[in-house]
């Protein structure tokens, strides 16, 4: 897999440039609620790694995935606006890029502290980049995998990982994970994970589902 690093590397900025009205009073309205809600301090002009012991994970993982999520979108305007200036606009200096620069650094959160929530959508995250499809700057480096090689990966990880008990898997014919414990699918023993509306319909010669669901409907 390849990994888009973002602002990883970034100096500071090569030049002044325009930005959208207001942009510079939200970006330190969202970086002083990311630093004040996680407790970070900035030490040497870089955000303090403080292990975030001072928040609930519910806290951690939902401030992580703002976040993280405000981090790409503002990499993708700074393209943006480099190459079609915003009208009306304000200028954004180096001075004032060198205040945002600690925080454009994704939070990581351990996989121990995850919620129900935040596994999920690492789940997600990770069966778009296996199907090939680029997600959160993730990238396939291989040849696709197929909606079920995907799901005896996710798989493999929930052994690990899915302490919520929400049984990820890709229902039959069908390109997305879904959750056992959430309803989302049914298990058959012949069809494997399947949603109801695909066992009605299911072509597999005595399909238990599809017999059990054709008596509830009499």
């Amino acid at each position: 897999m390849a990994y888009n690093p973002f602002f990883d590397f970034t100096a500071g900025l090569a030049k002044t440039m325009k930005v959208p009205v207001g942009t510079k009073a939200d970006i330190v309205k969202h970086i002083k609620t990311v630093e004040s809600t996680l407790k970070i301090e900035r030490e040497n002009n870089h955000w303090e790694r403080n292990g975030y012991s001072t928040v609930s994970d519910e806290v951690l993982c939902e401030i992580a995935e703002e976040h993280n999520t405000w981090v790409i979108w503002f990499y993708n305007r700074l393209e943006a606006w480099a190459e079609k200036p915003p009208k009306p606009f304000e200028k954004m200096t180096k001075k004032d890029f060198k205040y945002y620069l600690p925080a454009l650094v994704r939070v990581i959160v351990p996989p121990e502290r995850w919620t129900r929530d935040y596994y999920r959508k690492r789940m997600e995250v990770l069966y778009e980049v296996m199907r090939s499809r680029e997600c959160e700057g993730i990238t396939f480096d291989e040849k696709a995998l197929t909606t079920k090689q995907a799901s005896q990966v996710i798989n493999l990880f929930s052994e690990f990982l899915d302490v919520h008990d929400l049984r990820l898997a890709v229902p039959k014919d069908c390109d997305y994970l879904a959750s056992l414990s959430e309803g989302e699918y049914e298990w058959c023993e012949r069809c494997g994970a399947i949603t109801y509306e695909h066992s009605l319909e299911c072509r597999k010669h005595g399909c238990p589902l599809k017999k059990e669901h054709a008596e509830e409907e009499r």
